[in-house]
């Protein structure tokens, strides 16, 4: 992202929109002075502040990243590149799954064979204070 081509891009639409960088900050709930931080490049607004912008000035969020106005093709590309982010991560998300799975596993073996070696008495103890904490809550 470069902030002062995004800064550009924002007074241009907002121009479009014939609003002041005032009326532009009274929507958002803003300062004047941080639309005119952010449309010279000195600053980038909150996240929280980018689908409301982009509702106001009639623009999407990836239009407002990449600075310019996308045509329908790179509407599609991008919307087929994200969709291809979102597989990847959620295949990230199942390798995260079954790893944590394979340590709860492990960590239940570890426990049974502590148990084993130690005498069950440990465990009686974990479990009368398991059940000790969860009859209190």
């Amino acid at each position: 992202m470069k902030q002062e081509e995004i800064g550009k891009f924002i007074a241009q639409c907002r121009k479009e929109k014939n609003l002041t960088q005032a009326q532009l900050a009274e929507q958002l709930g803003v300062t004047n002075k941080s639309i005119s931080r952010w449309e010279n490049g000195k600053t980038m607004m909150d996240l929280s502040l980018y689908e409301p912008l982009c509702k106001i000035l009639d623009i999407q969020v990836s239009e407002l990243l990449y600075a310019k106005r996308l045509t329908t093709e790179e509407k599609t590309r991008q919307g087929e590149q994200s969709a291809l982010q979102i597989l990847a991560t959620k295949k990230q998300f199942e390798t995260l799954n079954i790893f944590t799975q394979i340590l709860v596993a492990a960590g239940i073996l570890i426990t049974i064979s502590f148990t084993n070696k130690y005498g069950v008495k440990l465990i009686d103890k974990i479990i009368i204070l398991c059940s000790d904490i969860l009859y209190r809550v």
